[in-house]
């Protein structure tokens, strides 16, 4: 592309491009972690961090890094975290070259940084107070948890860390919650598993675990509601498995529980009516609606979307059981302190 072309790609990426899509992809990645959302804007901060100073407006479609004095747009964000100049970035952006194959510029530099020390049985008085704080009896959790030491740029700490299928720790503590060496999913498959079942934390999959006593479940623990992407849905919904959803009562919960309902029901039709459900999810990249472009995509005629929306689906809100908490984990909490 010469100059002109350039600038006038350039223009539209800044146009369509979410910038907020952009950063949860790096949370995906396990460069950042994402901090929830405060007001009008998404936090994000790197894992050292307690607390995010990446502020994202998906509104206005920019990014402000407060820690660092910067921020913009889409362009200045892969300039920044894929360390690409103004060229690359336009050209990574415009789809000629996969999003999955960034590397990011901090994520050597927090590889080196960050040695894990000490993996064993949770035994700090620490962070059993902080466990059985959170509703959970010690032998519980120990199938599942281990304390994990680590040091990072020389300093050393300690937490409850759980597995994620990227080889990383999910780590938690009274004053520390974060990702390293990788952040991403869990799984854990109990029994012969006869559904699905979809938390947006571990501490949500051990109170299910303590309430309900099951042992014959999938769990999907995503352990950030960024990790529920569109192709963990459709992953999910090729084993024809009911599925359960155990999300967050805020408005994030409602937004990605609603999201994968719809994703449900326009899978269900397709199958039903022998459209491909193997679907382009890289042809949706950088679409705000990707259902919308989905349904586009997939030629299905406008007078059949309504009729879409109608269908039932064996996926199923669970909110209601713990309509007055925040969570699962609260619930469980508010009726032990009862």
């Amino acid at each position: 592309m010469n100059y002109s072309e350039v600038k006038q790609v350039a223009a539209k990426i800044k146009q369509e491009f979410p910038v907020l899509e952009y950063f949860h992809s790096l949370v995906r990645s396990g460069l950042l972690k994402y901090e929830g959302i405060h007001g009008k804007e998404s936090f994000f901060g790197f894992l050292e961090q307690r607390t995010g100073s990446i502020a994202v407006d998906d509104k206005a479609n920019v990014w402000y890094d407060h820690a660092a004095g910067k921020g913009g747009d889409i362009i200045a964000a892969v300039q920044e975290f894929e360390n690409k100049t103004f060229f690359e970035s336009v050209e990574s952006l415009s789809g000629s070259v996969p999003v999955k194959k960034f590397v990011p510029r901090h994520k050597t530099e927090i590889a080196q940084k960050i040695v894990v020390e000490k993996v064993s049985e949770i035994s700090h008085d620490a962070l059993i107070q902080y466990i059985q704080g959170r509703g959970i009896d010690i032998q519980d959790i120990a199938p599942f948890a281990k304390e994990v030491h680590w040091q990072n740029k020389g300093k050393r700490y300690f937490a409850v860390g759980f597995p994620n299928k990227s080889g990383g720790w999910v780590l938690r503590s009274s004053i520390f919650k974060g990702n390293i060496l990788g952040g991403g999913i869990s799984i854990q498959v109990l029994g012969a598993a006869k559904s699905i079942k979809v938390f947006e934390g571990w501490f949500d999959f051990l109170s299910y675990l303590k309430l309900s006593g099951a042992t014959d479940f999938k769990a999907i623990i995503l352990n950030s509601t960024a990790n529920l992407s569109m192709r963990l849905m459709l992953d999910s919904l090729k084993e024809s498995q009911k599925i359960e959803l155990y999300l967050d009562n805020d408005a994030t919960g409602e937004t990605y529980t609603n999201g994968f309902i719809k994703v449900a029901k326009l899978y269900q039709y397709c199958f039903q009516n022998g459209l491909a459900t193997d679907w382009d999810l890289t042809a949706l990249r950088g679409r705000k609606d990707k259902l919308a472009q989905l349904i586009v995509n997939l030629k299905i005629e406008e007078s059949k979307v309504e009729e879409i929306w109608k269908m039932q689906v064996d996926i199923f809100d669970q909110r209601a059981v713990y309509s007055d908490y925040e969570d699962l984990n609260a619930f469980l909490v508010g009726i032990m302190a009862r």
